[in-house]
């Protein structure tokens, strides 16, 4: 496959663009309603930044020694066996990627400050949707300058409401420090599931690797400083949102970054901040819409029943894949069916990436300069999300599981 002019700059922003979305303006008001205190609140996204950042290095290792577009497909596929690799593979194509642009589509129709009905909201998102499907048919390389540039405004957004809180006029509010105690260990571990979350997406570049040219060496790159940099915004907004809005307003509070706006602007900032949601959702759905066809196509080589997604134009573009996966997105959106699809399985999303790291240290034990420490933290963090999710969703859990294994059923008939 002929590679694009897709650099390290374009994979850098794609990481970026696919971690940072509605998270990070809404999990801290449920943490706070927990755990009203602003210096452990701190710690704990700084905590979940460092696991993602395990996940990453582990990644990004995993990214030198097999450079192939598929992510979890590929890894698994070629570190365990091709049967886990097919069935995380379609599960990342619906609940890893169709159902959260349907979602992430709904969040930009949702945040825009305009007097619409919710069948017009819905009508708006499918509209975005096709819009960036037009946008990807011109081709990795054009594609990725247009996303750039929404995801530095996407950037610019929080930058934005973090300067407002360093130079504005208001009081701060002092920081304080939890208790320690064992009803402080339980919060914090509930909580960094949510947080981690927030933080994930840090594969994105991953996916795409057969496109970029000198792969091994810019896709590691690119995973290791998108998530720094993500790490860094979310805990200096936090720092933000800690310090100029109180915490008794943040207790429970689904959109802590329109408190934020408004603390900082009035009701102008409120309107600002809904504009600038609603553009921070673009890039994330076009990010999604870039990855998710390329999964797909990658399977349409290895699987002969499948190899009708394989099909590129002259220009690469994975089009049938890209139309399956925007037709699925509309189903979710007009059906109202991704929240459960997240909700049942989403958690074996986690399951794979966990397995995938493990996979590292598990081929390669033998070698040196593994990211032991901080691979094994984020291996450990999914095994706790896992087991939490299994205690307090049972049902949810093993509906999920029967999902996997009706889809494992299909292996035979694709590989045929």
């Amino acid at each position: 496959m002929t590679k694009s002019s897709f650099g390290w700059l374009s994979a850098t922003l794609l990481v970026i663009a696919n971690m940072i979305g509605t998270g990070i303006y809404t999990t801290t008001g449920f943490i706070v309603a927990e755990l009203p205190a602003g210096i452990g609140v701190l710690l704990l996204w700084g905590l979940g930044g460092i696991a993602a950042l395990g996940g990453a290095l582990a990644y990004a290792e995993l990214a030198k020694r097999y450079p192939r577009s598929g992510g979890e497909y590929h890894f698994l596929t070629t570190l365990y066996h091709p049967f886990l690799g097919y069935v995380a593979g379609l599960v990342s194509l619906v609940a890893g990627f169709s159902a959260p642009i349907a979602a992430s589509a709904y969040t930009f129709a949702a945040y825009l400050p305009l007097p619409l009905s919710e069948m017009q909201r819905k009508i708006a998102a499918a509209a975005l949707i096709l819009s960036l499907v037009g946008i990807h048919l011109m081709g990795l390389s054009r594609s990725a300058r247009i996303q750039n540039f929404f995801v530095m405004l996407k950037i610019s957004l929080l930058l934005l409401l973090v300067g407002g809180a360093i130079f504005t006029n208001d009081t701060p509010q002092e920081l304080t420090c939890p208790r320690l105690s064992w009803d402080t260990l339980r919060v914090s571990a509930v909580s960094l599931i949510f947080i981690s979350f927030a933080y994930s997406g840090w594969n994105a570049a991953a996916y795409i690797m057969s496109e970029v040219p000198k792969a091994e060496r810019i896709v590691p790159r690119a995973i290791i400083t998108g998530t720094l940099i993500v790490m860094g915004l979310y805990i200096a907004f936090n720092w933000a949102l800690l310090r100029y809005v109180p915490l008794n307003e943040l207790s429970g509070e689904a959109a802590v970054g329109r408190l934020l706006a408004r603390k900082l602007w009035g009701s102008r900032g409120e309107i600002l901040f809904g504009w600038g949601v609603s553009i921070a959702m673009v890039s994330s759905v076009s990010a999604m819409l870039m990855i998710a066809p390329r999964v797909a196509s990658v399977m349409g080589e290895d699987f002969p029943s499948l190899n009708t997604l394989a099909y590129r134009t002259s220009r690469g573009v994975p089009l049938r894949a890209l139309i399956v996966v925007g037709l699925l997105a509309w189903i979710f959106i007009f059906s109202a069916a991704f929240d459960a699809v997240l909700n049942y399985i989403g958690f074996t999303l986690s399951l794979f990436a966990g397995m995938t790291v493990f996979g590292l240290f598990l081929r390669h034990y033998s070698e040196k300069n593994l990211p032991w420490d901080l691979g094994s933290l984020f291996v450990l963090l999914t095994v706790w999300m896992i087991l939490n999710n299994l205690w307090t969703r049972p049902w949810e859990s093993l509906a999920g599981l029967a999902t996997l294994t009706i889809l494992g059923s299909s292996y035979f008939w694709a590989r045929r």
